[in-house]
């Protein structure tokens, strides 16, 4: 009896190891399919991050055009000065107003220019007088000047001196036409600096006309997108001030200098510019 209990032990025991030896080659078989799982699944994964992606490209414009800021100067504008430093008689615009072509703009005090007119005419017909002497010592009619030979007329001339009156004539007659300043075409008066009775300054603007019938806008298109953008491409500009107005142009100069920040500078002309100021600043779309 002792014999058959120790053999029931015995098997009892053997079977026990043998449940746990199975169980663990189970988990040992489990670790390494999850093991071969990972190392299929592992390369899915750093492929799906784009930072390490091969195939990672520059970003594309998703949208149809470019937009940008651009800064609004004058294509036309005449700054306005006086010739002579004389008195202002009156200075008859302001800023912002609206001229046209042959308006006056300002005129000077012009008493020392008539007065120098007057002398210059008064000294020619001393010097006409002065060149019939010479005519007539030479024995021709100064009154019949067809039939004295060039000769004597040229002897004439030089003895007189009446050329060189002609000349000063001239001269004054040309400055009094300066002592009144027109406007040089349709546009508006910007940066007027003077008025009645100050002295003018020869050279120094007193004020500037722009032509706003048509504008310029500057803006910057970064050298990847030069594609988009040649002469004649279409241009919408619209000012920070007011989202409303929207100015049509056309883009007229690209500079062939990249700068620092990858950025080329390109000009667009805006028709019918009334309502934009040189130096604003406005919304570019590029079409």
């Amino acid at each position: 009896m002792i014999m058959i209990k120790r053999i029931h032990i015995f098997i009892f025991m053997a079977l026990l190891i043998a449940a746990c030896g199975g169980g663990n080659q189970e988990a040992e078989s489990d670790t390494q399919s999850k093991g071969a799982v990972e190392k299929v699944k592992g390369p899915e994964r750093i492929v799906s991050n784009p930072a390490q992606s091969d195939t990672l490209k520059p970003l594309q414009n998703s949208i149809p055009g470019i937009v940008g800021h651009g800064k609004v100067k004058a294509k036309r504008y005449a700054d306005i000065s006086f010739q002579m430093q004389l008195p202002i008689k009156g200075v008859y615009v302001r800023n912002g107003m609206q001229v046209r072509k042959g308006q006056k703009i300002a005129e000077l005090d012009a008493y020392q220019l008539n007065n120098a007119v007057s002398q210059a005419q008064k000294s020619l017909e001393q010097t006409r007088l002065e060149m019939q002497d010479v005519i007539i010592s030479q024995g021709y009619d100064p009154q019949k000047m067809n039939k004295v030979p060039d000769r004597v007329k040229q002897l004439a001339e030089v003895k007189s001196g009446y050329k060189l009156k002609v000349t000063q004539l001239e001269a004054a007659q040309h400055d009094l036409t300066k002592a009144v300043i027109i406007a040089p075409f349709d546009g508006v008066v910007a940066n007027v600096k003077t008025g009645a009775y100050s002295l003018a300054q020869p050279g120094e603007a007193i004020c500037r006309i722009i032509d706003n019938k048509e504008m310029k806008v500057e803006f910057k298109v970064m050298e990847q997108d030069l594609k988009k953008v040649k002469n004649g491409t279409r241009v919408t500009a619209v000012p920070f001030y007011d989202n409303s107005l929207t100015y049509e142009g056309q883009v007229y100069s690209i500079n062939p200098i990249v700068d620092e920040q990858g950025a080329v500078t390109v000009k667009a002309v805006i028709q019918g510019g009334a309502g934009l100021y040189d130096g604003m600043n406005v919304n570019i779309t590029v079409e």
